[in-house]
Parts: structure tokens; C-alpha cells; sequence
């Protein structure tokens, strides 16, 4: 359905009487200090020739918004268009749009220090050569990965090659003991599960126009055709005041885990007064759940770390910058943005556990709880990120868990006999449906999307459900303020009409994601992947001698259950002695296994047959599952390998 409906005119027709849209105060800050625009119109490619990053794609948001398209939304991606090369202070450069994420250079007096990298690498290597195209090119010294995050350590080796790094000419700065565990295996253990889901919230199967995707909250696109890179971290940050002096400044940092992303931290430049507080302040309202999937996170640790920024850097910082968006300059607007953030997550943490005291359930918390206007009027404290309708859910289920205390929520039916039921209850699907487009003309979208979703659960060739409720996902997407809100209903609709397309989606389970994995991660890995039905009943043991690395590991199965531990276990079925690269590379394609096993680059001792029933019991994981109809059939017996 390519217009807004009356109902949906009308919503967006009262955004633009709620907010102050005669603000044109970020228009002016976000082209302050450019320096040169994105070459090429803004359209990077990769080495093959293939169209990596569009920004042309995005022309269209431009003048006041369609009816399509929720006002405030409209407002947001015409300020994400401004692209290019930006001077943010003396010594400190960005280069913007380019990418999901920002880089920022700042210049020593004989070296470069990269503060976050960019998703990937040719988008990355664009942001360096149009930098180099304008300012004297000194070499890298440092790249800081401010979190754990893929858009800001995927672009690396666009920055710097792992000779250089393996060299010790340059340093990796992260946070955190665990940061290879939680960078890559959030990518890669839930990755095929979360890289379906994101192909809705970040738009990748819209197309880029009125009724399609006009943009992320914060930034425009999701890149395509990429190569995704990472180096581990060479220098470890542990505490907050510890200091490194890079290319001749001082690098203060403060430690902020388990906020917007299990290990991150700020960092405060004394010289040039300029100060990030990563992603845990931005022109938006972020998430505290992402709704591509993720670990929950803490709305009042976000507030406890921005207060304590505050209070560290508040009287010293001139400007404030961060990985996406754009700066905010002056001593007083940096502490009154970062009070304001501040409080936003605090209210929204306190407030929905007021609201739980007094017996309000995640659901009936969403509907009621609004920001006061000193905060949610904000324009930095908007939905295009996260929403205060979805944070609160999660801020009730970080603290509190899944349950509401309701029974009847505790062991429901399965979505499926569930949607039968009430399919028979309305007396059949022509009924049901009957009743969802009388909703339709009334404009009560969501009950019409519940209403043909039974209908679609309990028959998913039944193409009428799908289409009534593509009809209602479409009309809630033109209304939605949040970008993944849109692009997930829009998503959605797309899919009800058509089918899944299985062209479409980057995998973050990627190969060379897994090939960098620590050895822990990757066994992690294949525990999720063992098929614990199947593996009832198999009991082995397998011992690995990695030469590459100081400590032997074994690997055993039993209750349908893999076990990895840092030791050789008594009376193992098999020793393998080998690399971990070749252990990753075997699994990964077992053939490679045989072959070097054959030719002995790889020394086995037992019973080879070990290792096949292993590497038989696990799963393949379909990247393209169903997620507007059950899959639960497909994984009643177990799961299909292949």
C-alpha cells in the first residue's frame, strides 16, 4: 500500500504541532566545519566495482516531509545527509555519513590517532584517503575502539594493515579484559538469529524512497558488498584515570561497561578539551534493547556513567563528538546535552520500576510512561535509536525478567495453536479478517496487525491475512518516529506480500568473523551449534594440542551437552595436534581435516571417527527463517543440519 491513509495523515499532521521544528539550531551544527564533501557524489566502491555506500540514494530527503513519513523522521535523515570531511577543533577531524559510523582523526604533531574505524574496510580506507586528500598525511599510530561494537572496530584494516600492528608501530586501545570474547562472539553465537532480525530494523530489503527507507536515526544506510576486518586489541584499559599519551596528547579514559555495550569507555582529550562519551550520548535516544537482539543493557548505568563524566570532564570540555551524529560545541550546551541524556535514561529506568511497584505490567508501563517535556521535547532525546516505548520493556525485563506475574503468561500455548484457536474462536478466517478490515477503516492499525496475525500464524499460505495485515504493518510504519520501527514494519509488510528474500542480509557470522574468534569463543560456538537431541547418547572426547597457543584444550560430549576446557581430559577418543586456524578451517569445512590429517600437517592419535561424529552433530543454521509465521516445526525432532 504505497499512500498514507487518512489516520496516518493525520498522526504525522500533529507531530508537526508538538515539536519546535523552527529549531534550526543542529542544521547549523551539523555542517559546521566541513571541510570537503564525500568524492563522487558520496558513492564508495569496493575493489570489484561494486557499490558499497550510496548517498545518493538518499536524495529524495529533502523539503517537508511526505505523508508517508513521520515529520520528526523526515527532520532526522535530512540532517544525516551532511556528509564529508569536518573539522570538529583544533587537531580533531571526522569524517561523517560515509559509513553507520564516524571516523575521527586527531592529529599529533608527527602521528594519527583513529578513534573508531566504520563498519567496513573500503568505506573505511574512503574515509582516510579523502582525509589525506586535505590534511598532511602522517602515519597511524594508534586506533582506539571506543566499544565492542561491529561499526567501530569492522573498518580497521581500511586504517591499518596487521603487519604494522604485529610490528608495534601501532597500538590497538579497547576496554575491557573480555573484548575479543564480546566483540566477536556476539557476532558470531547468536549471529545467524541476529542477522535475520536486522534485516528488518536497519531496512536492508526497502527500497530507498518515500514508502521505503529514508534512513537509520543514526545514519543513513546499511552498507553492502562489505568486507568486514579485525585486529585484536594490543593495549588493554582496565580502570577509569588511565592515561596514554598518543602522538603527543593525553588520552584520559573512563571505563563504562555494561552500558551501551558490555565493554566500553569515554575519553577525554585535556589539550584539546574535547571529550566522547561513545555511544552512551548521541543526537537520539538510544537502545536498551536493540531490536535486532542483544543483551539487555542498563538504562541507570548509562545515567551513572554520563554523571560521573560530568563530573570528571564537565568543567573542561569545550566540545563533545561521538561515533555518530554530530558534535555539540561550548562548555555549557556539552553539560546541558549531557544532562539531559543523563537524565532521560534515569527517568526511564526509575520510572518503569515505579510504575512495576505498583503492579503495572512491561506492556501497560510502554503505553503510559512519557518523558516530560524538558527531556522528550529535546531533539536529541527523540526515538530514531532506541524508543521510550520499547526501553521500557526492556528496562522491566533487565531488572525484573521475561514474567510479568500474570499465569496465564507463564506457560502459554505455542504462537501457532494459539492463532488456530482464535482463528475457530471468531468462527473461521473470513470472519476474523471481516473484523480486522472493519478495524482497517477505522484506523486501529494495531489491532488489525494482531487480528490477521492469528491468521497468518494458523495459515501461513493464507494470503488475504497477509495481505490485510501488510496493509495495517505499512500504515504503522508511515507513522513511526523511529527508524526501526519503520523499517521493521515496512520490512515485514514487504515480506507478507512476497516471500523471504533470500538474497538479502550481511551475515555477521562471516567466516573471517569466526577465523579471528578466540579459541574459548569459537568452542562456544560449536556448543550452540551441537544438536543436543542428536547428541543423546554420544559420548567422546577429544584432546588439542594447539601449537600456536600455550595451553592444550579438550573438548567432550555427554548428555547432550559439549564442554570445552582448558586441559587434556583422561581417555580421549582422539589427539589432535594442529593450529587453531586449521581447527577453525576443519570445522568450518571439514574436508580440509581429512585432507591435512592425510598429509600430516595435522597429527591425529585415536579414533578419527570422533572428530566426524562431532563435527556431524552440528547444526546449520538457516540465515533466512520465517519471521512472520512459526518455525517450530522445522525443530520439533531436533534440527536440520543442512
Amino acid at each position: 500500500m504505497w499512500w498514507a491513509f487518512s489516520f496516518t495523515q493525520a498522526a504525522n499532521e500533529a507531530v508537526l504541532n508538538e515539536l519546535d521544528f523552527d529549531d534550526e539550531r543542529d542544521f547549523a551544527d551539523v555542517a559546521r566545519g566541513l571541510i570537503a564533501p564525500l568524492p563522487d557524489n558520496g558513492v564508495i566502491r569496493n575493489s570489484a566495482g561494486q557499490i558499497v555506500w550510496d548517498l545518493p540514494a538518499f536524495s529524495l530527503v529533502r523539503g517537508d516531509a511526505p505523508a508517508t513519513a513521520n515529520p520528526s523522521l523526515w527532520r532526522q535523515s535530512k540532517l544525516m545527509k551532511h556528509a564529508g570531511l569536518f573539522q570538529v577543533t583544533d587537531r580533531l577531524f571526522q569524517v561523517r555519513n560515509h559509513d553507520l559510523a564516524n571516523v575521527t582523526i586527531v592529529e599529533g604533531d608527527d602521528a594519527l590517532v583513529v578513534i573508531d574505524t566504520g563498519t567496513n574496510t573500503d568505506c573505511a580506507r574512503a574515509a582516510m584517503d579523502l582525509y589525506f586528500q586535505h590534511r598532511p598525511r602522517k602515519p597511524v599510530t594508534a586506533v582506539i575502539y571506543t566499544h565492542t561494537h561491529i561499526d567501530h572496530y569492522g573498518g580497521v584494516l581500511g586504517i591499518v594493515s596487521p603487519e604494522d600492528v604485529a610490528a608495534g608501530k601501532v597500538s590497538i586501545i579497547a576496554p575491557g579484559d573480555d573484548f575479543d570474547r564480546l566483540a566477536l562472539g556476539e557476532n558470531v553465537i547468536c549471529g545467524n538469529v541476529m542477522a535475520r532480525r536486522s534485516t528488518h530494523p536497519f531496512g536492508e530489503l526497502l527500497a530507498d524512497c518515500a514508502t521505503g527507507m529514508i534512513g537509520d536515526g543514526i545514519g543513513l544506510a546499511t552498507a553492502s558488498h562489505v568486507t568486514i576486518g579485525y585486529l585484536p586489541p594490543t593495549d588493554i584499559v582496565h580502570r577509569t584515570g588511565e592515561q596514554r599519551t598518543l602522538a603527543g596528547l593525553t588520552f584520559v579514559f573512563q571505563m563504562a561497561p555494561d552500558t551501551e555495550a558490555p565493554e566500553e569507555f569515554h575519553i577525554f582529550i585535556p589539550e584539546l578539551k574535547a571529550l566522547t562519551c561513545a555511544e552512551n550520548a548521541n543526537h537520539t535516544l538510544h537502545n536498551i534493547q536493540t531490536l535486532r537482539g542483544a543483551r539487555t543493557r542498563d538504562a541507570a548505568g548509562f545515567a551513572r556513567y554520563l554523571d560521573e563524566a560530568i563530573e570528571l570532564f564537565g568543567t573542561a570540555a569545550e566540545v563533545y563528538y561521538g561515533p555518530h551524529t554530530w558534535p555539540v560545541w561550548g562548555n555549557a550546551d556539552v553539560v546541558a546535552f549531557l544532562e539531559s541524556q543523563r537524565d532521560t535514561y534515569k527517568y526511564l529506568h526509575d520510572q518503569t520500576l515505579r510504575l512495576a511497584n505498583h503492579g503495572l505490567t512491561p506492556v501497560e508501563i510502554a503505553e503510559q510512561l512519557r518523558l516530560p517535556d524538558s527531556l522528550g521535547r529535546a531533539w536529541w532525546n527523540r526515538g530514531y535509536h532506541g524508543t521510550v516505548n520499547h526501553n521500557v520493556k526492556a528496562v522491566y525485563a533487565k531488572e525484573l525478567g521475561w514474567y510479568d506475574g500474570n499465569p496465564a503468561h507463564l506457560h502459554p500455548l505455542p504462537p501457532a495453536e494459539s492463532a488456530c484457536r482464535y482463528v475457530e474462536l471468531a468462527g473461521g478466517a473470513d470472519k476474523l479478517l471481516a473484523h480486522g478490515r472493519k478495524a482497517m477503516e477505522a484506523g486501529d492499525y494495531r489491532w488489525v496487525a494482531e487480528l490477521a496475525g492469528h491468521a497468518v500464524f494458523a495459515d501461513p499460505a493464507d494470503q488475504k491475512a497477509r495481505d490485510l495485515q501488510a496493509d495495517a504493518f505499512e500504515q504503522l510504519g508511515y507513522q513511526a518516529e523511529g527508524p526501526q520501527w519503520r523499517n521493521i514494519y515496512l520490512s515485514a509488510a514487504r515480506e507478507l506480500r512476497y516471500g523471504v528474500d533470500r538474497s538479502a542480509g550481511e551475515q555477521t557470522a562471516s567466516t573471517e568473523t569466526i577465523k579471528a574468534m578466540p579459541l574459548e569463543v569459537f568452542l562456544d560456538y560449536l556448543a550452540v551449534r551441537l544438536n543436543g537431541p542428536d547428541a543423546i547418547g554420544h559420548d567422546l572426547a577429544i584432546n588439542l594440542t594447539l601449537t600456536d597457543l600455550p595451553d592444550p584444550y579438550s573438548i567432550t560430549i555427554g548428555n547432550g551437552v559439549l564442554h570445552a576446557r582448558k586441559r587434556h581430559t583422561k581417555n580421549a577418543d582422539l589427539e589432535l595436534t594442529l593450529t587453531r586456524p586449521q581447527l577453525i578451517a576443519g570445522v568450518l569445512s571439514p574436508g580440509t581435516l581429512d585432507t591435512a590429517i592425510n598429509d600430516a600437517s595435522i597429527t591425529a592419535h585415536g579414533d578419527i571417527g570422533a572428530l566426524h561424529t562431532l563435527i556431524g552433530l552440528l547444526d546449520t543454521f538457516d540465515p533466512y527463517f520465517e519471521l512472520l509465521s512459526s518455525n517450530a516445526a522445522a525443530t520439533s525432532h531436533g534440527s536440520p543440519r543442512s
